[in-house]
């Protein structure tokens, strides 16, 4: 799946890899509660620049090949991390081509979005312990921006990846995992417009506070907010 720049693959363990560092934390998370049985999300990789020659990071030997379908070819070296997370297994590649090459490969594979969604530009995290969530953050490269105060005991945190603002919550009022996603369209018609004929009850596209365009899922999906943004038009002197 695609959505800009960005790149999401689901894929399953292999019962043949070795026993490189990469396969070892497969294994270990699996074991944790995840992997095929479980159907749960056990692990990720993130693309950075220069990300295999910070400090700590140029140790090939504990680096291992992997396919990226859209962001590399025919493969990239992902270096395994310490995720700080229980049953959760996270690695690092560099990424070496710009967001707008990236988005024209994974367009051509994967084709344009009926919507007219581009990528997300927000999501919203509620945790339990917002000085962990920071930490887990930190320890994989991506550093908090700012802390907001939001109330009866509540901050949040504001992370950014390219194009992507994660906002992660604090201390969670009820369970913890993923609140609301804002996706940025070039079309917002277009997105209400399909949402309505999948059977879904969207509101009309209004004036968005932080400007441009936003329409909403009105029933949460799974849980999840959902909210489609369109970008006010660009003023070119």
């Amino acid at each position: 799946m695609a959505a800009g720049a960005v790149e999401i693959d689901l894929c399953s363990p292999d019962s043949t890899a070795g026993d490189g560092p990469w396969a070892s934390a497969m294994r270990e998370a699996v074991e944790a509660g995840g992997g095929e049985a479980g159907g749960k999300m056990i692990g990720w990789v993130w693309g950075s620049k220069g990300a295999l020659s910070g400090d700590g990071l140029d140790d090939k030997s504990q680096t291992t090949s992997i396919t990226l379908p859209g962001l590399s070819e025919p493969t990239v070296d992902a270096r395994v991390l310490s995720s700080g997370l229980p049953g959760v297994t996270t690695a690092v590649a560099e990424i070496r081509l710009d967001i707008e090459s990236r988005r024209t490969r994974l367009r051509e594979l994967c084709g344009s979005n009926a919507n007219a969604v581009d990528y997300l530009e927000h999501i919203v995290v509620m945790t339990a312990v917002l000085e962990d969530a920071i930490a887990g953050h930190e320890s994989i490269g991506v550093a908090c921006k700012r802390i907001r105060e939001v109330g009866n005991g509540a901050r949040q945190a504001f992370f950014k990846l390219e194009q992507t603002v994660i906002e992660v919550v604090g201390p969670a009022r009820a369970k913890p995992g993923c609140w609301g996603l804002a996706m940025m369209c070039s079309d917002i018609a277009q997105a209400v417009a399909v949402a309505r004929a999948n059977g879904l009850e969207a509101t009309e596209p209004k004036t968005a506070v932080q400007g441009g365009q936003i329409a909403r899922i009105v029933e949460p999906l799974d849980g999840v907010a959902i909210a489609y943004m369109q970008p006010s038009p660009r003023i070119d002197d």
